[in-house]
């Protein structure tokens, strides 16, 4: 039962994948944040769906036990933010809808999505305090309780033996909360444990390292572990199994057992599936007795002394019951399809499916199976959940270049330039001064939208006896104009907004030139009235007002009424020269 020849395992990513009769399977998800050692297992409670797994290796306080971490989520708490992203998407946007109503309206449909993509993610693992395990535990349940039963090998309790331990989980105060383990099995050994509910009670299968089949306990109403009597009082006979191989494979491996034991109600009998010499044999109780069954079918009927016609496997299958047929998923030991599972179903009238492959669905490790209902009470389906392990740790995308801004270089045609009028500020003393303008020209993109061509000129000069000279510096000072920025106030607006950083351009013998591509002017009418001053702690800058000149309609620079009317009053500022 167990691969020895396979190497040391670490934590790997979980996986999740849902299935339904009429869709099949849809593409594994990985749980970005969820890592494993073992196998995980799955269980659902009032609507919420828990997910069981055992941490990483150097975590571990044993030679083969493992901290038990949890996660859970509840689908219905993900309904509102549906309902809010359909309402988003469903409000209508004016056909004449500008720009910015166009963006605000995906602003809000986007902010709906991320949301929406929050709320389905599950609770981040958390650590159960005092559990640790040798072997993947096993979840059930309970009448509305959850309950885990799991293999310690430390403490009192155990002398160094597996034994059997189970927790529940409750609200203390609204917080979830683990009890406190205590002792399934006295003195002995026992290890694989499986749980399942039948009439109403909590059956437990495990093994015993000294008995050659398994051991059947079922709670009582008080919590005591009992073994399961038939109507005569007696102990009906359990399936049988290779009890030297196991005892070998515990002695010998670090991982504890590889292939638990998997149990699970079906039309009101509990279905059994063991690994027995590599192959899987199922069994079934019908409330009174065992029935052994033979192995599992493989994926291809094998001719009459060409081999076994059986599902190989090194470690066991999951299964659960859904839409009437019971499902098992299970890693093969094969290598005809690679890492992928395997899955088939059973009935009453039919048996055993043979297996079908599940591409995308890479695991060595025994998958978690659910069947559970999701979505509005009067419109839920009852979907199947599938988790694994998966084979390599997930590397999420690389997430795709955003496109790069339009630039002047995307300009294709441009109409005509209005200039603003040029503005001189003065430094200390009057000695130098930067005279500097703002000319805006309409152009047209590659894409076809509009656009406008902000250019600041701008040129340094000095005073020297009676008139000014171009400041290109010399060995003795130096001349620096880095930039910058244009202020836009529509008539809209109550403040000047920054459009633009005018950055980037080479000064060079006293002049600096940048260009700036703006595409988020809306076309409107000219502002008029004067600019405000506004002064600062060492001079004073002068805004500017730009004027387009009056046109009519087909005059080719009517482009720079319709998309730069509203622009309203501009100003630009610049840093102080030296």
């Amino acid at each position: 039962m167990t691969d020895t020849a396979k190497p040391k395992e670490d934590d790997q990513n979980l996986w999740r994948a849902l299935y339904t009769t009429d869709g099949g399977w849809s593409p594994a998800v990985a749980f970005a944040d969820h890592l494993s050692f073992a196998a995980p297992v799955l269980s659902e409670v009032d609507g919420t769906i828990y997910c069981v797994h055992r941490g990483a290796r150097e975590e571990g306080g044993g030679e083969k036990v493992l901290p038990v971490r949890w996660t859970s989520f509840t689908p219905a708490s993900v309904r509102p933010y549906e309902t809010a992203l359909d309402e988003a998407a469903a409000e209508p946007l004016p056909k004449d809808a500008t720009e910015q109503q166009t963006a605000a309206w995906q602003a809000k449909v986007q902010a709906a999505a991320d949301a929406l993509d929050q709320a389905r993610k599950w609770t981040p693992d958390a650590y159960i305090d005092d559990v640790e395990s040798a072997e993947t535990p096993a979840l059930v349940n309970d009448g509305g309780t959850l309950r885990m039963v799991f293999t310690g090998t430390d403490g009192y309790y155990t002398h160094g033996d597996p034994r059997l331990f189970e927790t529940e989980l409750s609200l203390v105060d609204g917080e979830a909360e683990w009890s406190r383990p205590k002792p399934v099995t006295g003195y002995g050994t026992a290890l694989a444990p499986a749980l399942a509910v039948l009439d109403g009670k909590v059956h437990l299968l495990y093994v015993d390292l000294k008995r050659d089949r398994l051991v059947h306990l079922v709670r009582d109403a008080e919590g005591n572990w009992a073994p399961f009597l038939d109507d005569k009082g007696e102990r009906p006979q359990t399936p049988r199994v290779d009890i030297r191989q196991l005892r070998r494979e515990w002695q010998e491996s670090e991982d504890g057992m590889r292939a638990n034991l998997s149990l699970a109600a079906h039309d009101g009998k509990l279905h059994l599936i063991r690994n027995g010499f590599g192959m899987l044999y199922p069994a079934v109780f019908d409330g009174k007795t065992w029935t052994d069954d033979r192995c599992l079918p493989g994926p291809v009927p094998v001719e009459q002394g060409k081999g076994i016609d059986a599902a190989f496997s090194y470690r066991t299958a999951a299964l659960t019951s859904y839409d009437g047929k019971l499902h098992a998923v299970y890693p093969s030991a094969r290598t005809d399809a690679g890492d992928a599972l395997r899955h088939c179903t059973w009935t009453e009238e039919g048996g055993w499916t043979r297996p079908v492959v599940l591409e995308g669905h890479d695991s060595n490790n025994t998958p978690a199976l659910l069947g559970f209902r999701e979505g509005p009470a009067e419109g839920a389906r009852e979907v199947l959940l599938l988790v694994h392990r998966g084979i390599d740790r997930y590397v999420p995308p690389v997430p795709p270049v955003p496109p790069a801004p339009p630039s002047i270089a995307d300009v294709v045609s441009r109409g005509t330039t209005v200039t603003g009028k040029t503005v001189s500020d003065h430094g200390r003393g009057a000695w130098s001064r930067l005279r500097h303008d703002v000319a805006l020209t309409p152009a047209t993109l590659k894409d076809g939208k509009k656009a406008v061509i902000a250019t600041w000129d701008a040129v340094a000069e000095y005073y020297w006896g009676w008139w000014w000279y171009r400041d290109g510096g010399t060995r003795f000072s130096t001349v620096r104009v880095n930039g910058g920025t244009l202020w836009i106030k529509k008539p809209s607006d109550k403040n000047f907004l920054k459009y633009a950083d005018f950055s980037g351009g080479a000064f060079s013998n006293g002049h600096l030139r940048v260009d700036v591509l703006i595409t988020d002017l809306e076309p409107g009418t000219p502002g008029a009235g004067p600019a405000r001053e506004r002064k600062t702690d060492r001079d004073q800058r002068r805004p500017q007002l730009l004027r387009p000149p009056t046109e009519s309609a087909r005059d080719p620079r009517h482009l720079l009424n319709k998309r730069l009317a509203r622009a309203g009053l501009l100003r630009a500022d610049e840093p102080a020269h030296t």
